[in-house]
């Protein structure tokens, strides 16, 4: 390219976001702020999902709604009637007398228990026989036996049967359900019929068993009273006892008297001999202190000695103690020392006499009272004994005679004749059926047959792994996305052709693409940019020319290098540039191989001719100088790579690379393909900062994606049809380049003319 403007310098500078580490996504700040809440993008998240199963729900609501009414044509028509029976609070006495109080059973709970009788196998089968519905083929196998008849009819008449309260009354309603409308009158009303004869057979049969009971009670207790008699009368003559009221029990007495006496005296002679005791052992250790003892003998025997002594003493110093007359007074005093001694010894064999009498005495009043104490316990539990057969007798004997009194009162008509079950209304034949109910079971199999095609479509939403919206590169692949390009319908333009109208949802769409990527870094665009995609047709190409497109109207110098050696998707309609492939094998200049385009500041570096062994050129270092000699002349390069998958090429180009954008096609690749095209791009230190989801259905996406078909939409429609066929005509005469990978999939060429 001759006469071009100075080719600015390269913006070093750029700042991207940080390479991730190995098998790790980008994190990079999100590019449109979401005003929404999360509550409302939950909801138009799943208004996403509903519409785009839309088809499969209505499908399903519409089998379900069919088989439903087929159902319901099918269908036996089924009548109901019902009977009501009032149940009155009575109280029944069967024992009559003013000392037996009636019990009244808690109303719940006797309400609960008619309910239960109602529904009771016994009345079922009364029933049964009452209407000889075991005879009835309908109701039961005729070839059976009689029991397996009457069980048969009994279940199916439990089954028709329903019993349920009238309000908060003591109503009962007897409903039954029936082919028939009179057989369910009949049935209805010998259930009430039934129940009612039941309640009174049971209070005959209650009354019948009263008095059984009791004659049963009477003679046990006949048995028990002679028996306790009988033992009451051997213990007695065992015994020996002929009267315990009265004459043993005043003995009883007699005793306990007797033991009180002799206690005390039992004291008083104990004392007596300790006193005793206490003398005599004085009077043997001290025999000078038997003064308190001396009789008047031996009083004056004393007073005699102490006047001899006094005497003898007295002529001692005159006469001496040899003097006959001394002597004879000497003589004297030891005869009465003598008898004085004799007394003594008397004296202490009185207190020892003395000390042994109470000794005795006191002994015996001890046996006495031993002797007193074991006859008094004897009596006592003779007593008892005799007084437990006598209570037993005494109880036996007045539970007798009440159960013989009671016997006597038991009315044995009481209550019967009476019953607190009484009929309101009798059942009549209903002349409408209840069932089928033809509204609610359509609107029912409408309601259930959305909800399980509602749900479906929740089901398979989940486990598509696909790639559908911006919500799933968020969710799903951990990115961003820079771009949401819509579907092209059918009979549309391409995108190429879209371009031309500044007011298309796809020229709007790339506007919105081209924006994100100014504020994808903080120094701007980048001015390497790689596009590339899991598989081939998913719109790779036409975002390449279309971005390409965007920018240049933008004032800036595009150039696009069509790498996909392997299959170009760019044509020039000229053979004079020897194109990528050339470049990468000879050491040519890159402007001298580049073709411009009459679209201003956009150009070409094609594909060149198909080489053998694309990877082994690109690995070979030449392709980062082209890029760099790139940069010298053009603000901005885009680069078309080929596939991930399927070749190593776009590895090796995103290395190279200031940034790569992976294109996706919404609803085409499944999730685990698109992850692992990151992955590799990842692998290779790629600058990944975001997808372009293409193919996008705005239909299917939700309230937040409606703009697309809002304003351009509708403004395209009404663009007049002369101005956009002038404006491709104009197009159409300038050198552009045509993708062979357009949005849709399918091949283009649209050549320059």
């Amino acid at each position: 390219m001759t006469g071009q403007p100075p080719t600015p310098p390269r913006r070093d500078n750029l700042t991207y976001f940080p390479a991730p580490q190995e098998n790790a996504l980008v994190e990079s700040e999100e590019v449109f702020d979401q005003t929404e809440s999360s509550i409302a993008n939950n909801f138009w998240q799943m208004v996403r999902i509903v519409l785009s199963f839309k088809w499969l729900i209505l499908a399903i609501t519409l089998l379900g709604s069919g088989i439903s009414a087929v159902m319901v044509l099918n269908a036996t028509p089924l009548y109901r009637t019902e009977a009501t029976i009032e149940v009155q609070k009575q109280e029944t006495q069967i024992i009559e007398g003013s000392n037996v109080d009636p019990v009244t059973i808690a109303d719940a709970e006797f309400m609960a228990t008619q309910f239960e009788l109602l529904k009771s196998r016994s009345l079922a089968e009364r029933v049964v026989e009452t209407l000889g519905l075991l005879n009835d083929p309908r109701y039961a196998d005729q070839s059976l036996d009689r029991e397996a008849r009457l069980n048969a009819a009994t279940s199916k008449v439990r089954r028709n049967l329903a019993v349920a309260p009238s309000g908060r009354s003591r109503v009962m309603r007897v409903i039954y359900t029936s082919p028939d409308p009179r057989e369910a009158a009949r049935i209805a009303n010998a259930v009430t019929d039934n129940f009612i004869q039941q309640s009174l057979d049971r209070k005959y049969a209650t009354t019948a068993y009263a008095r059984r009971f009791l004659r049963e009670r009477i003679a046990a207790t006949k048995v028990a009273l002679e028996e306790s008699e009988r033992e009451l009368v051997e213990y007695a003559r065992a015994q020996n006892i002929l009267q315990l009221e009265s004459g043993e029990r005043r003995n009883v007495n007699l005793d306990s008297d007797s033991i009180v006496a002799l206690n005390t005296a039992l004291n008083e002679a104990e004392a007596a001999r300790i006193e005793a005791e206490q003398r005599y052992l004085e009077a043997q250790s001290n025999p000078q202190a038997l003064s308190f003892s001396e009789s008047e003998d031996l009083s004056r025997i004393r007073e005699l000695r102490s006047e001899l002594v006094s005497e003898y003493e007295s002529r001692r110093g005159a006469f001496g103690a040899d003097f006959p007359s001394m002597r004879q007074l000497q003589s004297r005093i030891e005869n009465i020392d003598e008898q004085i001694a004799r007394e003594r010894q008397g004296i202490l064999a009185a207190l020892q006499g003395e000390y042994r009498a109470l000794v005795g005495k006191e002994a015996a009043l001890r046996t006495r009272i031993e002797e007193l104490k074991s006859d008094v316990q004897d009596l006592r539990d003779r007593q008892i004994n005799y007084q437990i057969l006598q209570r037993e007798v005494d109880t036996n004997r007045a539970q007798y005679e009440a159960l013989l009194q009671r016997l006597k009162e038991v009315g044995v008509i009481a209550g019967v004749g009476s019953s607190q079950l009484s009929i309101v209304d009798q059942a009549e034949p209903p002349k409408y059926p209840f069932e089928p109910n033809i509204k609610r079971r359509l609107a029912v199999g409408m309601f259930f047959s959305l909800g399980f095609g509602v749900g479906l479509a929740f089901v398979l939403n989940y486990i598509d792994d696909t790639i559908k919206s911006p919500e799933d590169v968020k969710n799903k692949l951990g990115t961003v996305t820079i771009g949401v390009i819509p579907k092209q319908k059918d009979g549309e333009r391409s995108i190429v052709a879209s371009l031309s109208d500044p007011r298309s949802p796809i020229c709007e769409a790339f506007f919105s693409a081209r924006t994100a990527l100014e504020f994808s870094s903080s120094s701007g665009m980048p001015s390497t940019l790689l596009f590339t995609s899991t598989r081939p047709a998913e719109g790779k190409s036409s975002c390449t020319i279309s971005m390409a497109t965007v920018l240049a109207r933008t004032g800036r110098r595009v150039l696009i290098i069509d790498a996909d050696m392997r299959k170009p998707s760019f044509e020039t309609g000229t053979t004079e540039s020897i194109g990528l492939s050339g470049l990468l094998t000879q050491n040519r200049a890159l402007i001298d191989e580049v073709v411009p385009s009459e679209n201003p500041g956009l150009s070409l570096l094609p594909s060149g001719t198909v080489p053998p062994n694309p990877a082994e050129l690109l690995s070979s270092g030449r392709f980062p100088e082209i890029l760099r000699e790139a940069q010298q002349h053009f603000d901005i390069v885009l680069v078309d790579s080929p596939p991930v998958l399927s070749f190593a090429d776009a590895p090796i180009l995103a290395a190279s690379c200031d940034a790569t954008l992976v294109v996706v096609e919404a609803g085409g690749v499944r999730r685990p393909s698109i992850q692992h095209t990151i992955n590799r791009l990842l692998e290779s230190k790629a600058n990944l900062i975001g997808v372009v989801l293409t193919k996008f259905d705005a239909d299917q996406g939700g309230q937040q994606y409606g703009y697309y078909q809002y304003a351009y939409g509708k403004a395209a429609e009404e663009y007049s049809e002369q101005q956009l066929s002038a404006r491709a005509r104009d197009r159409r005469r300038i050198k552009v380049f045509a993708s062979a990978d357009d949005h849709d999939g399918a091949p283009r060429q649209d050549r320059a003319s």
